[in-house]
């Protein structure tokens, strides 16, 4: 019996290891196909465009991590754990919960973000930012709801799903852009329009990969319930419908004590990204620059950080498909399999992150030149690419820590490196120019590292 469970124990690691292989690529291949949008938005579109489109993208991202990231992670764990007890009324309600704590979540900041365009585009130094802003604001209408649906895929165990929505989501986003950047271009429309076309892909990537999971996570949940909800078709008093509401804000509560501590811990890349956008044009603008030489210069500097994107969501999105499998284990008090797990995951990262900061580093130039045409900023390109063994850190780290109860150190050290950054940038840009930005990253990444 212990060989049985012995090898039972080691299937579902190997069932979650192949997983994690699975959504790794899946990033890998939907983060390429991001980074290959960038490379025609900036040789067709300019630098200026360019500088728009990373000082508005990074405010989107960091307001999308506040309201989804540990999300997926939260629901996979709380559907795994009931579908695990047959509980699968449990995990419908805690779908619906989610959809609808993720749709206002969404909705109030869509709102907060279409209304305050014009400030937001100011302190970024461009008011031509504005409708880049607007129309990327519509994306977290759909986008906040989705990571529920992913959560729940990856809950029940499709991970290959969950892993083709991602690669379905970007390319959407990806085509979208590109028709619109090709239509704009032949049209003559401004760098500001051209931004806004750039940022309408994220509505359409994210609308697409809801409506490919939305149905089959109802139908899976509703099935699993035995074809309905029973308390739907009986409740039809009033007391019954009040308990089915506090039913669900159990549920969000539930959700949201989970999934709270592991977006603070997921925040430290976008958090820098956005600290990089409001401050970093306005402290060349300081130096003297226009605002679109300001935003210019700052479209060079992004160059790097799209390839550094790369590294650290491949090694975030491993490391969250293994949290389910090192929960479960710490939860059933198998301590020799979740520190396999987590050992392996930290084991991947600094293989991972390392190999990429010293291959962009020793090959900057050349990538450099190969994805944006000209070898504009080929020393920033190998600083920024630095920090890819740091953000590789933080990404695997804020999952295995939430997986184990403790995200809270790394959420606060990672508040910590962004308020480094603003300082730092503050500190070396009037002293070192753009590059001063970029050794700002490096240390304030390592030390969250």
């Amino acid at each position: 019996m212990r060989k049985e469970a012995r090898r039972t124990g080691n299937t579902k690691g190997d069932s979650w290891l192949n997983g994690a292989l699975v959504m790794g690529v899946a990033a890998l291949v939907s983060k390429g196909l991001g980074t290959l949008q960038k490379i025609p938005l900036q040789n067709m579109a300019g630098d200026r465009v360019f500088g728009i489109y990373h000082a508005v993208y990074p405010f989107y991202q960091l307001l999308l991590v506040v309201a989804t990231a540990g999300v997926p992670v939260a629901v996979s764990l709380l559907v795994a754990e009931r579908a695990a007890r047959g509980d699968a009324e449990g995990a419908n309600r805690l779908y619906r919960a989610g959809l609808l704590l993720m749709g206002a979540a969404g909705a109030a900041a869509c709102a907060v973000v279409w209304n305050g365009a014009d400030k937001l585009a100011v302190l970024t130094g461009d008011s031509g930012a504005a409708w880049a802003f607007r129309i990327v604001s519509l994306s977290l209408l759909v986008v906040p709801a989705l990571s529920v649906v992913r959560g729940v895929a990856q809950g029940l165990g499709r991970l290959r799903l969950s892993a083709a929505s991602q690669v379905a989501e970007q390319t959407v986003r990806v085509s979208v852009m590109l028709l619109l950047l090709a239509a704009g271009l032949n049209l003559g429309w401004s760098d500001e329009r051209l931004a806004a076309g750039a940022m309408a892909g994220t509505f359409g990537g994210g609308a697409c990969a809801l409506a490919l999971l939305a149905v089959w996570a109802g139908r899976q949940l509703r099935q699993r319930a035995g074809g309905g909800n029973a308390a739907g078709l009986t409740a039809s008093s009033r007391t019954a419908a009040a308990a089915r509401r506090r039913e669900l804000l159990a549920e969000m509560r539930n959700i949201a004590a989970v999934a709270i501590p592991a977006a603070l811990g997921a925040i430290a890349v976008p958090v820098a990204a956005a600290v990089d956008a409001f401050t970093v044009p306005r402290l060349l603008a300081a130096e003297g620059f226009d605002s679109a030489e300001a935003m210019s210069q700052f479209g060079v500097y992004s160059r790097g950080g799209t390839v550094v994107q790369l590294v650290v969501m491949v090694a975030g999105s491993a490391s969250a498909a293994l949290a389910p499998a090192l929960a479960a284990a710490r939860a059933r008090g198998d301590g020799r399999e979740a520190g396999h797990l987590a050992s392996l995951a930290m084991r991947a990262a600094w293989w991972l992150g390392g190999a990429a900061a010293l291959g962009i580093a020793m090959l900057a130039g050349p990538i450099n030149r190969m994805l944006f045409a000209d070898g504009n900023g080929t020393t920033l390109f190998a600083l920024v690419g630095c920090t890819a063994l740091a953000g590789a850190l933080n990404a695997v780290c804020a999952a295995l820590l939430q997986s184990l109860g403790a995200a809270r150190v790394a959420a606060w050290l990672m508040v910590l490196a962004a308020l480094l950054k603003g300082a730092l940038n503050a500190a070396l840009i009037p002293r070192l120019g753009i590059a001063g930005a970029a050794w700002a990253g490096i240390a304030a990444l390592t030390a969250a590292a």
